[in-house]
Order: C-alpha cells, then sequence, then structure tokens
C-alpha cells in the first residue's frame, strides 16, 4: 500500500490525520519526497508514478500547483526527469479532480490540469467524486465548457496511442456512496465512459497492467451493478488487420 492524502485526512479532516495512517502504512519502496502529501517512485524502470495532495494542506503544508510556484515546478521536474531517463511511462496520482460530470468542480485548480497534459502525462488517477469517468485522451481542456478541438483520441475502440495526450480516470466507487451522473454537464464531451448513482452503480476498483510498451486498465467490480470498463495505451501506432475469403 502506498497512500496519499484525500480533503478528509488534511490538517484539520473530518476522518482522521494521513500522517497517522502513514505511520500505520509506511512505504516500502523507499519513496522520494514527502510520503502520503508529495511524492514518487520509479518501479522497474516502467513507470514513475508520482503522487501529490493538490489544493491540500498536510503537516502545515499548501500544496498548491499554481503555475510557477515550488510545487508546480517539483511536479513539472519530476515528470521532465522521468522522460530524460527513458522510463517508458508517467502515471500521476492525486485524490482531488478538476474536469468531471459528477458533484464536484476544479478543486485542484486549472494550472495543474494544464501542466499533466501540456506534459503528455500518460495517465491521471483521481478519486474525489464517488463516481467512475474515463477520459478521452485530450491535448487540452477547458473548464464548465467543451472545446472538441481538445480531444485526439475519443477512446470509443478501448484503445489509445502513447504521446498522443492524456487519459484521466476518476474512480471514487470502491466503497462509499455513489453520486449522480450529470450528462448534461458542460464537460461531458471530454469523457467516454461513465457508471454514477443513476447510471449501473457498481462498486469496485481498477487494476493496471503495464508493460514497456503498455498500460492496460481493467475495473474489476466488487459489488452492486453491472458495470465493465478496460482500455490500453500503446506504444506506437495502433494497427489492425482484415482478411477476407470467398
Amino acid at each position: 500500500f502506498e497512500l496519499v492524502s484525500g480533503n478528509h485526512e488534511q490538517d484539520g479532516g473530518p476522518d482522521g490525520f494521513i500522517g497517522n495512517f502513514a505511520a500505520c502504512l509506511p512505504d516500502r519502496l523507499g519513496v522520494i519526497g514527502t510520503y502520503a502529501a508529495e511524492y514518487y517512485f520509479d518501479y522497474q524502470g516502467l513507470v514513475r508514478i508520482i503522487m501529490i495532495s493538490p489544493n491540500l494542506n498536510v503537516n502545515g503544508v499548501s500544496y498548491d500547483y499554481n503555475v510557477g510556484n515550488s510545487h508546480y515546478n517539483w511536479l513539472s521536474a519530476r515528470i521532465d526527469e522521468a522522460r530524460a531517463a527513458g522510463i517508458p511511462w508517467v502515471i500521476v496520482g492525486m485524490h482531488e479532480n478538476c474536469i468531471s460530470i459528477g458533484n464536484k468542480v476544479c478543486d485542484q485548480g486549472p494550472d495543474l490540469m494544464n501542466l499533466l497534459i501540456s506534459k503528455r502525462v500518460d495517465l491521471v488517477l483521481q478519486g474525489h467524486d464517488h463516481i467512475y469517468l474515463r477520459s478521452k485522451q485530450l491535448t487540452c481542456a477547458t473548464v464548465n465548457s467543451y472545446n472538441p478541438a481538445c480531444v485526439i483520441d475519443d477512446g470509443s475502440d478501448d484503445n489509445y496511442v502513447k504521446g498522443e495526450g492524456t487519459v484521466f480516470l476518476i474512480n471514487g466507487v470502491f466503497g462509499r456512496s455513489f453520486y449522480t451522473i450529470d450528462t448534461a454537464d458542460s464537460e461531458n464531451g471530454y469523457f467516454i465512459r461513465w457508471m454514477g448513482q443513476n447510471i449501473n452503480p457498481t462498486n469496485g476498483f481498477s487494476k493496471y497492467t503495464i508493460s514497456p510498451t503498455q498500460i492496460s486498465s481493467q475495473f474489476v467490480r466488487s459489488a452492486g451493478g453491472t458495470f465493465a470498463d478496460s482500455f490500453t495505451i500503446t506504444s506506437g501506432a495502433i494497427t489492425t488487420t482484415t482478411s477476407t475469403t470467398s
């Protein structure tokens, strides 16, 4: 287990302090940074996983990622380091989100979202909204409006090409109550798969399998409905072959 704070576990949070949980489940991978708040680790030369706590206060530190500040610059540098080291994949995880068609607004701030997209982070993992959302592959995004020019791959075939853009995955349906999906939300055009209280509510988590050439994601149902989702991000062009017989 590798922990990162949510808004309920920050300083003064209603469900206990993240530092206490981190003492119970300490880092065992040798992360660099501040465990459970802002840190990263490289796994077997395949992936750099960076975990951050945007818009949260942890141990008296305010983790804001506005353009040019220390946390923004730290994150940008860690992404660049991974690319320079030839690590195939970069994944960034955090609790709060920005674009969504659930209950939440852009709590993390648009500067962070724009940085992740501009750096072509392969996959962004989020929670906070008690729904499941998978985005299209994006080269930009605008809060509270949909810009179709931002979509490089709509993800309808469940396959994306690495480096073309960024995929956002919100999975907040593991245990707590569901939120409602609003398909009339102005940001709906950025997403290709969704599930929530009013659309096949299904508890579950996401499993990721990583190789040098592919990230594969699968939603693993634990209870409730019948929702299913899986997708891949693959290095190089995705090709298909067809054959005909007569």
